[in-house]
This record gives C-alpha cells, sequence and structure tokens, in this order.
C-alpha cells in the first residue's frame, strides 16, 4: 500500500496540541508495569521484533505539507530499542531512582521520526517492563494492550503473543479514512448535532479553586512537566463492583459520578471530560493506534449518588454512540479540556501490576485514569504542575477517594477537614499597653515627629508635653472610662493630644475636622463624649471645647501621670458608616491595639533608622499604626499635608526629600502614584503597605518594579484593630487580585459557608475573626454588637462575622472575594449606601428611599419615591451631615422601585437606570480640545455611555484618585500643568476645555518663543 497517507482528524488535533504545548512533554505515551517472577529477555524481545514489523502505527512518523496537511509516513523498517538491566543489586530507594531516571528520559522525539522504547529491569523475585511509544501513535487501550503482549511473551507464552499478531491484522492507515468521514460525511450532521459548541467550550478552561495562584518557582519550571499522583482504591474494588452491578454500570461510570459531585466543590459548572474509543466494532476489538478521544459529557450532577450514576450511564451510552462525530470548533483546536477521565482494564488475576500510565490525549489540567486490575485497582492523577502543587494535589485526591467511599457505602458525605488559620501565639509580656513602650522609646536618640514645612519636635518633647496636658486632663475631672473627642488637624499637637488621653485612662476619639459639623456633633454625642480637644474657635452643642493653642502647660506636672489602666479598657473609638443612619463608634480596648502594634512592629523589623509617612486622615483605622509605629520603635513620624493625597508630585517630592522607608496607601491611590516612574527622584522606600480596598495584582507589581520594594497587603475592618490579615507580594502571582493572606499575631479566623459549616480548601464563605485584637463592641449599641458577632458553641470562641465573602486557597490563605451585603469601599472610604437611606427616610424627606452603588460608574445614586421637598433641599440636608465622600453623586426621582421575582429589590436595574439618567442631556465636543478630553475621559471612566460636554465629572463616576490620572494625561497630552483642584472646580468638558485653551495657546507662544532664542543662538 502507499507509504504515505493522511493523519486521522484524533492524530490531527494531537499534532496541533502538541506543537502548542510543546513545553510539555507530551509527545511520547508510556506504560510500566511490575510482573511477580522473572521474564524472558530474548523472547520480550522477539515479540517487540514482531511488533514492529507487523504493526505500521509504530513505524510511523509525520509531515505537514504546503498546504498544511499533515501526513502519516510509514517506515519500511525500525531498529529494535531494547533494554536489558540488572537491579538486583539495588535496594528499593535506588530502583526507584533508577526508575526515576529512566522516565525522567522522556525524549522529545517530536513525530518527525517514529519512536519506540522498551526497558526491562531484573530486580531478583520480580521484574519491571517499561514501554515507551510516540504519543500520536497509540492510546490507552493500545499501550496497555501492547504491554499485555510483552508481558505474555516474556512469561513463556511467546507462540500465543505471536499469533495474535496474524497477518491480516487492521492497519491504522485504513482507519484513518474511515475516521475522517464521520466529520464529513452529511448522513451523520444529527449526530455531529448531539456535541453543541456549547458543550465543547465549556469543558476548557475552567476555574479551579485549589488550582495555583502563584507560578511555580523558577526551579520548578525549568523542570516542568506533567506529574503523577494516584490513590489506591483495591480496599473498596469489591464494593465498587458491587454497586457498580447492582445499578448496571460501569465501575468506571460509578467512579466519574463521584468525581464530578466531587469536582463541583472546587468549580461549580465542572465538566469532566471522558475518553472513549472506537473499538465497539468487534473486527476493531484489538486495533492498534489512537482510535480515543475525549469529548465533553454533561451528565445531570443529582444530590442522590444512585440518580447520579444513572445520569452517567446513559450519558456514556450516548457517547460511545456519537464520539466519532466530535470535533472541537477550529478556534479551539489547541485548547485542552481541562478535566478528562480515561480508563484501563486489566485481569484480576494477573501476575503484573500496572504502575504508571503517562498517555496525554490532551493539553489537560488533571487527568483521572482509572487503572482497573482487581484488589491493585487504583486511580492515578496526571496533573499540570503549573495548574496545581503536589500538596493541593494530594489534599483532592484524599477529598475524592473518601466521598467515593461514602457515595458508595450510602454514607452522609464526611466533610474534609475545615479551615482554621491561626497567626502565631506571643505573649505580650508585661507590658498592658502602648505607653510602656513608647517610654522605652523615650531614650532612642533622634526619635521625633515633624510636619512637612513645619515643626519638629524629639519624643522627649513630645513625652513631656502630653504629660503636662494629661496633668491638666485630670485637673477637669477626666478619667478611666471617659471619651474625649480629638478635633485637631493631624499634627504634632495631635499626637501630644493623643498620648496625653490615653495617660489619664481615657479613651480618645480621632475626628476629621474637615467633616460636616453636624456629624461631628451626632458622633460626640453618640459616644457621650467628656469633652473634645481643639484649637481654636470650634465648638460642639453640649460638650465641653479645650482650646490647646489657649492652654500654659507649662505650668503642669512633667512627670507620666500615676494611673492604672487595665488591658480591656478603651483606647480609642474610632467612627465608621452605619445602615441605621448614623455612624458606629467602634470601641478599641489596650490590649487590642498593643498586640497589632507588637505585631506589626516586629513582623516587619521597624527600627529607630525608620521614617513613616503619616498621610491618612486620622479618622481612618489605618492612620492608627501610621502614628503610633514611629512612637513605640523610636523612628521618625513625617506628617505630610492632605494635598499629598491628590498632588502626584508632591507625593513623589515628599518621599524623596523626607527620605521615607515606610508608607501605606490605598490601592486606588499607589495606582495614580505609579502611573509615571520615579525617574529623577531618589527614594529609601523598603516597604509599601496596602489596605482599604482589594489591591491589584498589576498595581502591586508596577509598583515592585518602580520602588524596588516590597509590597504588603493588609486587610482588616476597623472592628479587628486595624489589620485581621497580611500576605507579602510576590512577583510569582497570576491572580487579577493579591490575596489578603493569613492572619496576624494573636488572631484566628474561620470560613463559614452559607449553610453555616465551616469552609475548607478551595471552598468559600464569610470571613469570621477571633483573637486579641478583637474590638470591645459598637459604643452604647449593644443590639448592633450582638448582630455582628457569633459565638461558636464547639470552640467557645466569640467571632466577628465580617460580612466579606473570601476563598479559601490551598495553601490556607485567603482571597477577598466581594462583600454579602451592600457595604462598598469607595478609595478605600468605608460606606454603607443604608446609612444615606435612612437619613433621608428619618427626616421625612421621600416616601420611599433607596441608595445604591454603581461599580460600572464607580459612584453612588439615590432614588426616591414621593419627594417631600425639592431635589436642592434633599442634598443640600445630605452635605450637611455626610463627609463628601459619601454624599450621593446623584439624585433621581422614581414612580416605582423594579423588583425581581423573588420579591427583592433589583438593584442591577437601578444601576442601569442611573446610568440612563447620567448620559441624559448629551451635548458633543465642538472644539479639538473638548474632543481630546471626552476620549481621555471615556477612557479613564470606562463608561459604556457616551461622555458629552455638559456631563459633570463626578457624576459619571469621576472620583479623586481619577481626576488625579485625568490631569495626569492633561499634563502629558497638553503639554500645561494644572492642579487636580482646577478639575473640581470645572466639573464639565466644556468648562474644563474653556479654563485649559488659554493656557495651551500660551504654551505654544512659549515654545516658539524658544525655539526663536535657539534659533538665534545657532
Amino acid at each position: 500500500m502507499n507509504n504515505q497517507v493522511l493523519a486521522s482528524p484524533i492524530q490531527h488535533t494531537y499534532w496541533k496540541q502538541l506543537n502548542n504545548n510543546s513545553q510539555k512533554s507530551f509527545d511520547v505515551a508510556t506504560i510500566s508495569a511490575v510482573f511477580d517472577g522473572t521474564l524472558q529477555a530474548q523472547d520480550i524481545k522477539v515479540c517487540l521484533q514482531k511488533l514492529l514489523y507487523g504493526v505500521e502505527i509504530l513505524r510511523t512518523h509525520y509531515h505537514l505539507d504546503e498546504l498544511g496537511a499533515l501526513w502519516q509516513n510509514i517506515s519500511s523498517e525500525v531498529a529494535v530499542n531494547f533494554i536489558e538491566l540488572n537491579w538486583q543489586h539495588l535496594d528499593e530507594i535506588q530502583i526507584a531512582e533508577q526508575k526515576n531516571n529512566i522516565t525522567n528520559e522522556l525524549k522529545s522525539c517530536g513525530s518527525s521520526t517514529p519512536w519506540h522504547r522498551v526497558v526491562l529491569a531484573d530486580m531478583g523475585d520480580t521484574c519491571w517492563l517499561y514501554l515507551e511509544l510516540s504519543g500520536i501513535n497509540t492510546d490507552a487501550f493500545s499501550l496497555n494492550y501492547l504491554l499485555d503482549l510483552l508481558l505474555s511473551a516474556g512469561n513463556g507464552n511467546l507462540k500465543q503473543s505471536l499469533e495474535r499478531l496474524h497477518e491480516d491484522i487492521i492497519q491504522y492507515a485504513e482507519l484513518a479514512p474511515w475516521l475522517a468521514d464521520f466529520l464529513l460525511d452529511d448522513d451523520l450532521l444529527d449526530a455531529r448535532a448531539f456535541w453543541t459548541k456549547d458543550k465543547s467550550i465549556a469543558g476548557l478552561q475552567q476555574p479551579f479553586s485549589l488550582q495555583r495562584y502563584m507560578h511555580a518557582s523558577t526551579i520548578e519550571s525549568s523542570t516542568r512537566q506533567y506529574s503523577f499522583a494516584s490513590v489506591e482504591l483495591g480496599d473498596v474494588f469489591d464494593h465498587l463492583d458491587s454497586y457498580a452491578s447492582q445499578h448496571q454500570a460501569t465501575v468506571a461510570e460509578v467512579i466519574c459520578a463521584s468525581l464530578r459531585l466531587s469536582l463541583t466543590k472546587y468549580s461549580k459548572e465542572a465538566s469532566l471530560a471522558r475518553v472513549f474509543d472506537s473499538r465497539g466494532d468487534s473486527t476493531l476489538a484489538e486495533a492498534i493506534g489512537p482510535l480515543s478521544r475525549a469529548v465533553p459529557l454533561f451528565p445531570d450532577v443529582s444530590d442522590s449518588f444512585d440518580i447520579a450514576v444513572e445520569n452517567e450511564r446513559d450519558c456514556s451510552a450516548l457517547a460511545i454512540d456519537y464520539s466519532e462525530c466530535f470535533a472541537k470548533e477550529h478556534a479551539h483546536e489547541n485548547d485542552g479540556f481541562t478535566f478528562i477521565f480515561d480508563s484501563i482494564d486489566r485481569p484480576s488475576g494477573s501476575a503484573a501490576t500496572i504502575e504508571q500510565v503517562a498517555y496525554f490525549p490532551e493539553a489537560f489540567k488533571l487527568q483521572f485514569m482509572l487503572i482497573t486490575q482487581g484488589n491493585a485497582t487504583r486511580l492515578q492523577l496526571t496533573y499540570d504542575s503549573d495548574f496545581i502543587d503536589e500538596q493541593a494535589l494530594n489534599y483532592f485526591l484524599t477529598s475524592c477517594k473518601s466521598n467515593l467511599v461514602d457515595h458508595i457505602q450510602g454514607n452522609k458525605i464526611s466533610p474534609p477537614p475545615s479551615y482554621k488559620a491561626m497567626g502565631k501565639q506571643v505573649t505580650t509580656g508585661n507590658d498592658v499597653t502602648v505607653l510602656k513602650s513608647f517610654e522605652r522609646a523615650l531614650n532612642i536618640p533622634d526619635a521625633a515627629v515633624t510636619q512637612v514645612g513645619g515643626d519638629m519636635a524629639s519624643l522627649s518633647d513630645i513625652n513631656a508635653s502630653a504629660n503636662r496636658l494629661a496633668h491638666y486632663l485630670i485637673g477637669t475631672g477626666i478619667g478611666k472610662g471617659d471619651a474625649i473627642a480629638l478635633c485637631l488637624t493631624r499634627s504634632i499637637e495631635f499626637v501630644i493630644a493623643m498620648l496625653a488621653v490615653m495617660k489619664t485612662g481615657a479613651a480618645y476619639i480621632p475626628i476629621d475636622v474637615e467633616l460636616p459639623v453636624q456629624r461631628i456633633n451626632t458622633m460626640l454625642q453618640d459616644a457621650q463624649a467628656k469633652a473634645f480637644i481643639c484649637q481654636g474657635d470650634f465648638s460642639i452643642e453640649g460638650c465641653q471645647a479645650i482650646d490647646y493653642s489657649a492652654l500654659e502647660l507649662g505650668r503642669y506636672d512633667i512627670t507620666t501621670p500615676d494611673i492604672t489602666i487595665g488591658s480591656d479598657d478603651l483606647a480609642y473609638i474610632l467612627f465608621t458608616s452605619g445602615s441605621t443612619g448614623k455612624a458606629k463608634g467602634v470601641s478599641i480596648s489596650h490590649k487590642a491595639l498593643l498586640n497589632h502594634m507588637n505585631w506589626i512592629n516586629q513582623e516587619f523589623s521597624f527600627k529607630p533608622q525608620d521614617r513613616f509617612l503619616q498621610r491618612t486622615s486620622a479618622s481612618f483605622d489605618a492612620s492608627i499604626w501610621e502614628f503610633w509605629s514611629p512612637l513605640l520603635v523610636g523612628g521618625t513620624m513625617v506628617i505630610a499635608p492632605s494635598e499629598i493625597n491628590y498632588e502626584p508630585s508632591l507625593f513623589r517630592r515628599i518621599v524623596s526629600e523626607q527620605h521615607i522607608t515606610r508608607m501605606q496607601i490605598v490601592p486606588s491611590l499607589l495606582e495614580v502614584m505609579t502611573e509615571d516612574s520615579f525617574d529623577g527622584y531618589e527614594h529609601n522606600l523598603q516597604t509599601i503597605f496596602c489596605g482599604g480596598e482589594a489591591l491589584k495584582m498589576l498595581t502591586a507589581r508596577r509598583a515592585q518594579s518602580v520602588f524596588n520594594c516590597e509590597i504588603v497587603n493588609l486587610y482588616g475592618p476597623s472592628e479587628c484593630c486595624i489589620d485581621a490579615t497580611f500576605w507579602r507580594f510576590n512577583e510569582r502571582l497570576i491572580t487579577d487580585f493579591v490575596p489578603i493572606g493569613y492572619p496576624v499575631n494573636n488572631l484566628s479566623c474561620r470560613v463559614v459557608k452559607e449553610n453555616g459549616t465551616e469552609a475548607a480548601k478551595g471552598e468559600s464563605g464569610e470571613l469570621q475573626i477571633a483573637g486579641d485584637s478583637l474590638f470591645n463592641g459598637y459604643y452604647h449599641q449593644a443590639d448592633l454588637t450582638d448582630e455582628a458577632m457569633h459565638y461558636c458553641e464547639a470552640s467557645q470562641i466569640n467571632y466577628y462575622k465580617t460580612g466579606d465573602h473570601v476563598r479559601v486557597l490551598a495553601d490556607n490563605n485567603l482571597m477577598y472575594l466581594e462583600r454579602l451585603d451592600d457595604q462598598v469601599k469607595l478609595n478605600g472610604f468605608r460606606i454603607e449606601p443604608d446609612e444615606i437611606t435612612m437619613l433621608v427616610l428619618n427626616a421625612g424627606l421621600a416616601e420611599q428611599a433607596k441608595c445604591i452603588f454603581s461599580a460600572s460608574s464607580h459612584n453612588l445614586s439615590l432614588f426616591i419615591i414621593e419627594a417631600k421637598a425639592s431635589a436642592t433641599e434633599i442634598m443640600q440636608m445630605l452635605k450637611s451631615v455626610l463627609p463628601e465622600y459619601m454624599v450621593p453623586h446623584q439624585l433621581i426621582e422614581v414612580e416605582t422601585f423594579p423588583y425581581l421575582s423573588n420579591g427583592k429589590l433589583n438593584k442591577r436595574a437601578l444601576a442601569d437606570w442611573a446610568m440612563e439618567h447620567s448620559s441624559a442631556g448629551y451635548v458633543a465636543p465642538g472644539t479639538e480640545i473638548e474632543s481630546k478630553l471626552v476620549v481621555m475621559w471615556q477612557e479613564l471612566l470606562n463608561i459604556s455611555m457616551s461622555i458629552g460636554t455638559t456631563h459633570d465629572f463626578f457624576a459619571i463616576g469621576g472620583h479623586s484618585l481619577l481626576a488625579m490620572k485625568v490631569v495626569n494625561r492633561i499634563t502629558e497630552e497638553f503639554d500645561i500643568t494644572i492642579s487636580v483642584r482646577v478639575l473640581f472646580e470645572h466639573k464639565t468638558i466644556a468648562e474644563l476645555a474653556a479654563y485649559i485653551e488659554p493656557l495651551t495657546l500660551l504654551a505654544d507662544v512659549v515654545e516658539s518663543e524658544d525655539d526663536e532664542m535657539e534659533g538665534g543662538l545657532l
């Protein structure tokens, strides 16, 4: 016959995947077995010679023609590659090393030459037989069949083995056109339609919650290939076989049904592709060559395992009938199914036991290979080591077997060990408060607090002033159990007041003086503040004012007040947004504060030489450690002006000139600050801490590149004293967002699923936190405190329910997913939209109201029904009581709210209405500058609506950080320099273009004059 034949569709698909995944060692297929007894090497060699002579596919190699068609080339003869080894003198460890060396010698033979290799090793009482073939020339059945022939020949049955190789054996080259007809014959259109495009695509690139979230290490990558693991099933085989018989199913179908159920825990829409061959016809029962292919199979996964097995059995029958008619669409030919299942059947009484099979019909991620051999039955897993690591894989395999046993025995599924992570358990020594650590730092030279462009004071001077102020406060009746507000700007005076209040035994309440007076008034009333410290003329109704600037502190004692403070006494009270219509006071004890500060100072080796940037508003918990770390380690606190948060050039200058080594920043601001490189600015940064919102991997990677320092992702609600978990950024990270990591010292975490049970690895649920950093409760709001806590009877531990949905990664680190309620983080600000809703309703300004946050437009919209006041009056009321970042960007009056079929409010529809409302009144750009600004806004805001010249930047999703990006782009595009404040004052494109135009004209004139001067000099 012709020695050149078109390849089959199966070979063509294999070729495409082989050449698209050349870094993987699946161009060869192997099988190995251990035989009890002695094998005759010469007989095996004779059998191998006969095989090579009689089976053309073993002598086949391939080439592509100029049209891209793949051809089989059948060589007339090939040399026998047979190796005989003597391992009788080796121990078990040495034998394992020899096997490993042989299997790792996998030749990258490609497909341009036929390849085979047989190794026979005599181990004394047993023998090891290893067969290796070109992967494109075989399948799992063929490997098993050929190995069986060689074993039989070596076991004294050479004649019988040779008789099975009769002259009229069906050659694979004869089958290739037949296999192609299934994909071309018009009479089989209905059969091909069985495999819908959706089914094929659904099996590709499936997520798996136990998969790697970081690239393998450099060492692992350098030797990267598929790896193997297995779980023994011999101990349950009799139960398996019996169960399969009772349900008229095969053992393979029972195991597949169980695997599908196991996979759904880690991949919601997991699709397990099955490998079927075309040997159903008796004439093809012993055909050798690639007659198997993986097909996407989607039986219904039922909670009843009996029904799941029936579904698997029925689906398998259909797949067997239609498997030859399956082909992936052209766009996905190179893509392999994520999960595939194949099987090999061996006689239960065989003297040979299959050890390992390496056959790769697809560029898969996980391949389940069931090797049925009686009491030696096992499930082998071949896995892409770039997809999942060994530890996670073994965890998954153990879970699979446990589930299988429970399924076939009718037991309730045993849950895997639940996730419980506990930070290092350390003691605080004799310290009860952070004040003792602060006092030890007073002896460190050069320890100081400095204000950029202002005063500087040593810690010793600050301590002396704090002691004097504390004595003054004590003299006014302030002491333990009291709450004192600090209505001061971030300054040296703030630090003195903070220390002084704590030295009296009272708790301090940091207040942002930029907040509306009415909101400050409400917070101090809720906290029952005994007094507030301010500077100058500042008054709060019903609360004693202490004007720091008017005090004559020199009159008071410089020694530390003799006050005994308990670990459970309050250190500070911090107000956050609340869903009831007013802010909640989070009360933090000295024990909690001391625990956090000890952790962060020790974990990151803070030292006196460090210079800490203090840039966060004092009313946010992220500022707490910015104040306390330098005070406790004797470093330098650099208090930056608030303008640093929206002026990138000022940020760069301060970080450089002040030699900052440690700083904290919200991820969205970090993204803006790293848009431009730090060229021209030297810096001393050692660590950048991120928190307040999800940190994008690309932002962290960019920051690490720009600053060449460590990036740390911090996570923690205010209720857990600043930070509860942390993760040091690793450049090998491959997820879109950076994990939130592992608990800090003396904190424990658990994750609770929707059904109330604790999550295990790979599962997700609500993060709950317990330990030394937990808050004492919401100040004077016991009901809210009770709602936020969950007492675990089993462990007798009180957990704080964060409301954050997280996933447990394979290594027990945590990944933040989303909020479980309506709470949002907007540029690091924690906002409860329901607080805004309740303010409107409680004030009687509308019959119904609902405030929502739209993730797409990144803003707040307030919807009202039957307004009782004008839109202007409602917005004025909200501005009088809310911080600027909580004021809705737009107010929309509607006749009714949209609802889902389950009766819940349709928030997605409201978000769409908000976008439509924003885009109303489109006015096209009329000048070149306006056109350029429209393009700029459209790109940065990333919204679907068409932006016009009259749209308010902040009403369509703009915010301060995006404003900084706009200013950066304006500088690049028009070669002019403007402040971010310009955009706050000129909020539409028309207004902004009118402001920019004269500046661009002036810039052109200056450039022209410079050119003329340069020409004159020349």
